[in-house]
């Protein structure tokens, strides 16, 4: 219902009432956070996932999630690619956890090493619009347009309002700053 702020409220009741020696403080931590992200409250976000990963440090979710975050800021990228890639050895088979790895690589300068990964991604999780996304605009990038607008096409078949824009302006006029994946 994209009442973030009062789900995230929710799960502070639920931490509370939990205590702090609960067994899935963590998972609550991370649902919080998840929830505070979405309402754009970053910093009360990142600390809720400081907090849980060292709750859980080897849990690939929390891992995945603070390292992405991170990365889509800007902030701390040798220590967000780090969290990624461990969470991409405890995962291997989370097509997600790779996709985060892909973007990783691609958003580090490592074009065609992030588009090998991607590609991974997509095979194993076909249907996720945000993995098409993002191999579209490494595709792009690496000059194989023709390939970059198939994988666009593809995500556009369950990509959400949002991606949906952003993806058919880049099947009009291309990949750009503006349109580009966060």
């Amino acid at each position: 219902m994209k009442q973030y702020a009062g789900a995230a409220d929710a799960y502070q009741r639920a931490l509370d009432l939990a205590g702090p020696l609960a067994t899935d403080r963590w998972t609550l931590l991370l649902l919080k956070a998840s929830s505070l992200e979405a309402a754009d409250r970053w910093p009360e976000a990142k600390s809720d996932l400081e907090a849980a990963l060292k709750l859980a440090p080897d849990q690939p979710l929390i891992l995945n999630f603070l390292g992405y975050a991170k990365l889509e800021r800007g902030e701390d990228l040798d220590n967000a690619e780090a969290m990624i890639r461990k969470a991409s050895e405890l995962a291997p088979d989370d097509a997600s956890i790779t996709d985060s790895l892909g973007w990783a690589q691609y958003k580090r300068g490592r074009v065609d090493e992030g588009i090998e990964t991607l590609q991974r991604a997509a095979v194993a999780d076909p249907a996720q619009a945000e993995i098409r996304e993002h191999l579209g605009d490494a595709l792009y990038d690496a000059g194989r347009k023709f390939e970059a607008r198939f994988a666009w096409e593809a995500a556009l078949v369950t990509a959400d309002e949002e991606t949906a824009v952003r993806v058919r302006a880049k099947l009009l006029s291309g990949l750009n700053k503006t349109n580009k994946a966060p």
